[in-house]
């Protein structure tokens, strides 16, 4: 059988270059380049003048070492990116055929894997031990091509192996050193075409047989059929959610480890029936699939058993109250949110460097007909759309560190839950909507495949759908926040997540009138200011969300109706409640740096970014009095005055992301050479297949 197809981690390494040379010939290159005169802004954008005075250390170097703060692990990122800029298995591939596309990711994917975690750099044991060598890899391999193969590495090992290590017991965990090396693939069978968000109504059965001490895996009805499943043309296992039946009695949903192909990798098992969802938006390299079981047996020990198990023929489960349990089973899913978050930031880094860069040495117009045209970065319509976004990334490093550290230290379930739901479904939203808005600042020449924007837009907008879709984790975050406030109002000691609550319950009642009025510069940048901003904002919404929804279940009697009526409101809290913590947790970070240079920078960029937030919600901060007309439009001068001075730093703030140069793979934001030289480089002549059959063989 061929390499294309095996579980032999070796196979990358014997597979062939399927790219030829990118761009036009070389003698069609010296027609198109080598007779015109250089850009007038070209060579490298970045000098030796970031640097700290007496010291080689950059800005950017020092803004790079504090985004990284709790997800170091230099040997892990260094090694990960050596490989993906190994361009003899690294070449990217999204241009190639959709079964072209997923053998090349199959053979990166079982390439790395044996280099990374099959020389011990990282486990899957790590979701419990290291949670933040999972957070360092993501923000790494999220920079290679269009994310297919990251998307594929964490179905094989952080969904379908996380499944195994933290839902099975050691029985199955001797599985996981083949999982992790890429030796043995697997999927992870969890949405249906009828259910995706509802997991706990999920309709594929696994029905316990007492005779054989065996399961019967069964998809009853064409909406049990599992759907989207990543992987599912290369998988050998799979971990497959369903509904356990114990004589006669549901049990509800559990998981199961199922064998859908045999030992080869292509033939299918009895009863097992798998196709292809199809083309998609992006990621086409990831083999997403449909999977129908037809009285499938498995043995008893393939039952994910920590959470439930069966004795002497009876259901038993440490968890008694079934809510609970189903919430322990789905509580992996807390790690692929905050993986999203971390990949999601880093396409956004990706992005604004690319349009930074293009900004910069871009020209268009002058003062008169003949004087020099302008960098399209001077212009108030470019930095005042970009600087917010370069700020906003800083803000959510700030909030990822800080998350990375609670999801480490595992101290507060609570707050990681509420915290990683809440960034999840923030950080997604703003990641895709900004890098269309990217995009069109680049104009023309953002619209064309070479810029990457269009594989950046298309690989970055599921985010905001899978792992949880963005709208039920924003639900999650307001029913815990409310949950966790129906417990501590009576005594006003509101507690972890909630402690900025007890501060503010007085100025509730209060007119406020002092910071109503001020609009001085001073003052709206003060950090003390823009704190209280934000919490009053979650402390004023979730009181306002409490009474709505009691006051609509006086009403209608019903849970649901009322909790449906008050969405608007709900969802406004949990934006608000996260993007305070955003604000909170950057302010924290940035009193925290001892350089002053980097303070002082990253102190700007955290009162852009809060500025930011209060005038996106003015109506709220009007509405409720906070904050008067004056103080309205003097926060918006403010915000136009920080956006030109930070524009100043443009290069030196996205160089501070940190990215790979040589995965920038984009000529507009190539760091050296001549802009229009590197564009020419990515397009050609009209080959003959432009044309009509009958009218070249008419030319001949």
């Amino acid at each position: 059988m061929s390499n294309t197809l095996t579980n032999n981690p070796s196979a990358a390494s014997s597979i062939e270059k399927p790219f030829g040379s990118v761009g036009i010939k070389a003698v069609e290159q010296n027609i198109m380049m080598n007779q015109f005169p250089m850009d007038r802004i070209s060579g490298s954008l970045l000098s030796s003048s970031g640097k700290t005075k007496g010291t080689n250390t950059t800005l950017s170097d020092k803004l790079y070492a504090w985004s990284t703060i709790n997800t170091e692990h230099q040997e892990l990122r260094r090694t990960a990116l050596d490989l993906f800029t190994d361009k003899s298995v690294f070449q990217p591939s999204s241009t190639e055929t959709k079964e072209r596309q997923r053998v090349i990711v199959l053979n990166q994917l079982q390439y790395f894997l044996s280099k990374t975690f099959g020389k011990g750099l990282i486990n899957i044991s790590d979701l419990r031990n290291d949670p933040s060598k999972i957070c360092a890899l993501m923000d790494c391999a999220s920079q290679f091509d269009d994310n297919s193969f990251m998307t594929k590495m964490v179905v094989n090992n952080f969904l379908f192996g996380a499944a195994v290590f933290n839902l099975g017991t050691e029985k199955h965990h001797r599985l996981l050193p083949d999982i992790q090396s890429g030796k043995l693939l697997g999927c992870f069978a969890m949405t249906e075409l009828g259910h995706g968000s509802n997991v706990r109504s999920l309709e594929t059965t696994a029905t316990y047989i007492p005779e054989t001490n065996e399961f019967v895996i069964q998809t009853p009805k064409r909406t049990a059929t599992k759907w989207w499943i990543g992987n599912a043309g290369h998988a050998v296992m799979a971990s497959v959610f369903a509904r356990l039946i114990v004589n006669g009695e549901d049990q509800e949903v559990h998981c199961f480890l199922v064998p859908i192909r045999q030992p080869n990798g292509v033939d299918l098992m009895p009863g097992v029936r798998i196709g292809d969802c199809g083309p998609k938006f992006g990621m086409n390299g990831v083999d997403n699939g449909w999977i129908q079981f037809e009285s499938v047996r498995i043995p008893y020990d393939n039952l994910y058993d920590k959470y439930g198990s069966i004795v002497n023929g009876v259901y038993q489960s440490p968890i008694a109250n079934p809510s609970r349990r189903f919430a322990n089973i789905l509580a992996q899913m807390i790690t692929g949110r905050i993986s999203i978050s971390y990949g999601c930031a880093r396409t956004l880094k990706v992005a604004l460097t690319i349009a930074v860069r293009y900004s910069n040495k871009r020209v268009q117009f002058g003062a008169t007909p003949t004087a020099p045209e302008t960098p399209i970065i001077e212009y108030p319509t470019h930095y005042t759309v970009l600087m917010p976004m370069i700020a906003t990334v800083y803000a959510f490093d700030a909030i990822k560190s800080y998350l990375c550290k609670r999801f480490c230290e595992r101290s507060d379930e609570g707050e990681i839950h509420v915290l990683a739901s809440g960034l999840k479904a923030t950080i997604s939203h703003y990641v895709t909507t900004s890098i269309l808005e990217l995009r069109r600042l680049c104009g023309g020449h953002g619209y064309s495949s070479y810029s990457r924007f269009s594989s950046l837009i298309a690989s970055n907008d599921v985010a905001r759908t899978f792992e949880g879709d963005n709208t039920l984790l924003y639900q999650q975050v307001a029913k815990d926040l409310l949950i966790q406030f129906k417990k501590e109002y009576s005594s006003n000691k509101f507690t972890g997540t909630l402690k900025y609550l007890g501060k503010n319950t007085s100025l509730l009642l209060s007119e406020h009138t002092y910071t109503t009025y001020r609009s001085d510069k001073d003052h709206l940048l003060n950090l003390q200011f823009l704190r209280s901003c934000m919490e009053y904002r979650s402390s004023k919404l979730l009181i306002d969300s409490a009474n709505t929804v009691s006051k609509a279940y006086k009403v209608s009697k019903d849970a649901f109706d009322s909790w449906n009526q008050s969405l608007e409101t709900l969802i406004h809290l949990a934006k608000s409640h996260t993007e305070m913590m955003i604000v909170s947790k950057f302010i924290d970070s940035v009193k925290n740096v001892q350089d002053k240079e980097t303070r002082e920078t990253l102190k700007k960029l955290c009162q852009l970014y809060a500025l930011k937030c209060i005038r996106e919600d003015m109506e709220f901060f009007r509405n409720t009095n906070y904050l008067k007309k004056n103080k309205a439009k003097a926060i918006s001068k403010l915000i136009s005055s920080l956006c030109h001075d930070l524009s100043k730093q443009s290069l030196e703030l996205v160089a501070g992301y940190g990215n790979e140069e040589a995965l920038i793979e984009s000529p507009l934001g190539q760091l050296d050479g001549d802009l229009y030289e590197n564009i020419c480089a990515k397009v050609g002549l009209f080959s003959k297949d432009n044309y009509p059959q009958h009218i070249l063989d008419a030319k001949l």
